[in-house]
């Protein structure tokens, strides 16, 4: 099954239960950078706080679905995020409970339970599929979807897509 594609709205709800969680700057976080960025949970469960620029999130070799590495670049609500979360700290980015790094199974059941207590049907993919829509839907590039998912081909992409009402009224009355 699919991860639903979320309205604004559901996000609303999602940040608002995350923002009253315990260790709220990191849950916020993990929303963020699968919302605005479509971040898998492997690749936020290997995230290092230096892999951030000033402008931009370097996600190296080795650290994503494909063994490959992305460059995406990263708007000033998450780098204050990132700050409110890590404070003074630096190296992994997501720990659970006990200090430990987050696996990416670890990261996915986090990610359920912020869905499920909000209310929100949903998962850990949700973000990504959302912001692959919304892309799409503001008239992106399906290349330009691609690469910001770090898809090897365009059809995986187009599986991740959703059809937005917007999108079929301008296909229709265009």
């Amino acid at each position: 099954m699919r991860a639903a594609i979320l309205n604004e709205g559901q996000f609303v709800k999602l940040y608002d239960f995350a923002a009253n969680m315990q260790n709220a700057p990191q849950y916020t976080l993990m929303l963020l950078l699968s919302e605005k960025l479509g971040l898998r949970p492997m690749e936020l469960a290997g995230l290092e706080l230096s892999w951030f620029t000033e402008n931009e999130l370097r996600i190296p070799l080795g650290h994503s679905k494909r063994k490959q590495g992305r460059s995406l670049p990263v708007s000033s609500e998450i780098l204050q995020a990132l700050r409110n979360h890590m404070g003074n700290k630096g190296g992994r980015v997501f720990r659970n409970a006990r200090g430990e790094a987050f696996t990416a199974n670890g990261i996915s059941e986090a990610m359920r339970r912020i869905y499920r207590h909000a209310g929100v049907q949903g998962s850990c993919y949700s973000g990504r599929r959302t912001m692959a829509t919304r892309l799409l839907d503001n008239k992106v590039n399906i290349l330009v979807v691609q690469q910001v998912l770090g898809h090897s081909s365009p059809a995986t992409t187009v599986k991740y897509v959703g059809v937005t009402d917007t999108m079929m009224r301008e296909a229709l009355f265009a």
